[in-house]
């Protein structure tokens, strides 16, 4: 049997109103990836088999890398432990994101730590690893973030109260 919801005293109403979309359109996406394929000619012209083996070493390790990275974040930002984070492989939201809306604040401090952290933890590892290993870290980390901090920025003017939702193809900013 169905209560009226003015009977029921823990509920939770939600009542969001879309304010912004950005639609990500495929030319983009393949454009993206275009970049990677560049990248890894770069790799194989320059380095040869080496190369390879680094452009497929570096995204591992830069999953890891991110991965550590938002569990160290985590400590540090207490509110993101709520939130549930996936890895995807759908584009243009490659390796982590969240599984459910998150808000546009949060967003952006996690992200913007996971760049930052990513970069400074690439560049103490600069004395003891290989020139093809160090490009290829440097490049995975921002191939796979810009789409991110770009979105952070597209949305730079919206109020800080309201929540991102991350689709497929689209990204949606929701006021509370």
């Amino acid at each position: 049997m169905r209560q009226q919801l003015s009977d029921q005293q823990h509920a939770t109403v939600y009542q969001y109103r879309l304010t912004k979309r950005l639609v990500i359109k495929r030319e983009l996406i393949q454009s993206h990836f275009i970049i990677i394929a560049i990248f890894l000619g770069f790799q194989l012209m320059a380095y040869g088999i080496q190369g390879l083996v680094a452009w497929f070493a570096g995204f591992a390790a830069i999953q890891l890398f991110h991965i550590v990275i938002l569990l160290i974040t985590f400590i540090r930002v207490e509110e993101a432990t709520d939130r549930k984070w996936i890895w995807r492989i759908n584009p243009p939201w490659i390796g982590f994101k969240p599984a459910n809306d998150i808000s546009l604040t949060l967003f952006r401090r996690v992200h913007r730590h996971l760049f930052w952290v990513g970069l400074c933890a690439i560049a103490l590892l600069y004395p003891w690893i290989p020139a093809s290993y160090m490009i290829s870290l440097v490049s995975w980390h921002a191939w796979l973030i810009v789409p991110r901090l770009l979105l952070a920025f597209y949305f730079r003017k919206q109020p800080k109260e309201g929540v991102l939702r991350l689709q497929s193809f689209e990204a949606s900013y929701y006021l509370i």
